[in-house]
């Protein structure tokens, strides 16, 4: 994967990311509107909170993701032990033992969870 290459890896990433946030934002308003509105009780609240939570943490995962993606851009090209370029997803962040990809899926993971407890509130 060359710079290139990588430049439109993140530029891709960081546009999925910025239409993540967008839905995962609107799914939780609109969850949170019923939730004052309705009032539901019981496992249909649960619900309601989990899948806000859900979509909550995705939202978070998104912006620390597009601000991951801005400090990788600054040390591109990113490259292996061995001085051949790596992909981006297995860039560490601060060294530790989140990296991009990982962050990915979990923004995708979160935004699906929220999804399926959202539909769990519809058939309850």
């Amino acid at each position: 994967m060359d710079q290139d290459s990588q430049k439109h890896a993140i530029d891709s990433l960081r546009d999925w990311s910025k239409w993540l946030i967008g839905v995962d934002f609107a799914a939780a308003t609109g969850c949170v509107v019923v939730l004052q509105s309705a009032d539901p009780g019981g496992v249909a609240r649960l619900l309601l909170v989990l899948a806000i939570s859900a979509f909550a943490l995705s939202v978070l995962c998104a912006i620390v993701l597009t601000r991951v993606l801005a400090s990788v851009v600054e040390r591109l090209p990113l490259t292996g032990g061995d001085g051949r370029p790596v992909s981006i997803a297995a860039y560490r962040l601060g060294g530790g033992l989140l990296t991009v990809g990982g962050l990915a899926s979990a923004q995708i993971v979160l935004m699906a969870l929220g999804g399926g407890l959202l539909i769990g509130w519809i058939v309850v």
